[in-house]
């Protein structure tokens, strides 16, 4: 196995890279599998992602491999991370099924339910645009 100290370097659709270290890219397990078959040199294109989503789930990477797993700051970290918009938090979702990673996938799953706690049945029918 390759030491943490390994860099990992990700090609996004329009061009971006994105250099991490190989402990936060192993949060992938499409990047896993690569790396322990030699597929992952010098560079690993993610197609159909931009860098403006590849930034995000590097930082993701960044933090979840460098943060214990129930650490207060890593669960706010992680409640700011999908603070974003519905086109974000789906091409997120989209990029976390396409590389496995299996925590933000479920991070995002979660998002939804946190969105619509609590909130009535006109306010979520007026937030999906449901008539």
């Amino acid at each position: 196995m390759s030491s943490s100290s390994n860099k990992i370097i990700l090609w996004s659709f329009d061009g971006e890279f994105f250099e991490m270290e190989e402990s936060e890219a192993r949060l992938s397990v499409t990047i896993t599998n690569m790396i322990e078959d030699g597929c992952a040199k010098p560079v690993i294109p993610i197609p159909s992602i931009t860098g403006r989503i590849l930034s995000k789930v590097t930082e993701y990477c960044r933090k979840h491999a460098n943060t214990a797993a129930n650490d207060h700051t890593l669960r706010l970290f992680d409640s700011r991370f999908i603070n974003v918009d519905e086109v974000t938090l789906v091409n997120l979702g989209k990029v976390a099924m396409y590389l496995d990673i299996k925590s933000l996938f479920n991070l995002i799953c979660e998002a939804p339910h946190d969105i619509i706690k609590n909130k009535t049945k006109e306010e979520i029918c007026e937030l999906f645009k449901i008539e």
